[in-house]
């Protein structure tokens, strides 16, 4: 099987580059000229090189503009890329047999504190969400094509923890929002989940597969787990205005069962993650 990584040099993309080589023959694209990565632009996607997919690759397609402000402020441009091109490009690949994991978004599903599964309805919250959206209705039915609906994805080099690390580094307060909350997924758990996915593709029978992790995380307890790992780290609290949530629902509490299957093991809890991602360090209790 041959794994072929949409956006290779991104933030999953690159990591699940480096953790699928013991187990698939592993491509990766990237938009810009970059040594041994193919080149792909989705909006010259028809330059691609579809006679060479078959039944035997699996693309997981992680390439996208993810700035909810982005998506807002430049529309057009956003749904071109996101809906437009990326459609086309699912289109071709699956009249050549591939199959496709398109990385979806747990925003399509709208604020919901209480937790929720697959079976859930979706009520895309702002324009990146609806452009995922518009995105997974399109290949509806097609057994070739699955979404994952990510969560928010932690290591040691998110955004978010990037942007603590910074603060932390140059003696400033970070500014943490507050409601704000996730079911925060550590990226080796995404990384094992796509792996499997590939591997034993007939098992979910659904189109969807939420990553999220095992419980609701909100920034102000992301933090809080961080200052230890992260010597001088201070925070304050900031209660974002109301145009802050029109793309950023407050609270989505995703779960799954077919992850967990998947995986074989449960998810790994936020705290035993921070752990794992600062490993001489130890989270505050």
């Amino acid at each position: 099987m041959r794994l072929i990584v949409i956006g290779a040099t991104g933030y999953i993309g690159a990591a699940l580059m480096r953790s699928a080589v013991n187990d698939f023959a592993v491509v990766g694209t990237s938009s810009r000229p970059q040594r041994e990565l193919l080149r792909l632009d989705l909006n010259a996607a028809d330059d691609f090189g579809y006679l060479d997919l078959g039944t035997d690759d699996c693309i997981c397609l992680t390439a996208a503009i993810s700035s909810p402000d982005v998506c807002a402020r430049e529309h057009e441009r956003a749904w071109a890329l996101n809906v437009t091109a990326t459609s086309h490009f699912i289109a071709r690949a699956l009249d050549r047999g591939a199959r496709v994991m398109f990385f979806s978004s747990d925003t399509v599903y709208g604020e919901c504190v209480s937790p929720f599964d697959e079976s859930a309805p979706i009520a895309p919250a702002g324009e990146y969400a609806a452009m995922k959206a518009a995105v997974e209705r399109s290949f509806q039915g097609h057994a070739g094509f699955k979404a994952i609906r990510l969560s928010y994805v932690f290591s040691n080099d998110d955004k978010f923890t990037r942007y603590l690390r910074g603060c932390a580094e140059r003696g400033e307060t970070a500014d943490v929002f507050d409601p704000f909350l996730r079911s925060i997924i550590h990226r080796e758990d995404v990384l094992a989940g796509i792996a499997a996915l590939a591997r034993r593709w007939q098992e979910v029978p659904g189109q969807t597969v939420n990553f999220g992790g095992p419980e609701l995380v909100s920034r102000v307890e992301f933090a809080q787990a961080l200052q230890l790992a992260l010597p001088g780290l201070t925070y304050k609290v900031t209660k974002p205005g109301p145009e802050f949530f029109v793309a950023r629902p407050r609270a989505i509490h995703m779960t799954s069962p077919w992850l967990v299957t998947l995986l074989g093991r449960p998810l790994t809890c936020f705290r035993d993650a921070v752990s794992i991602e600062f490993p001489n360090k130890e989270p505050q209790k």
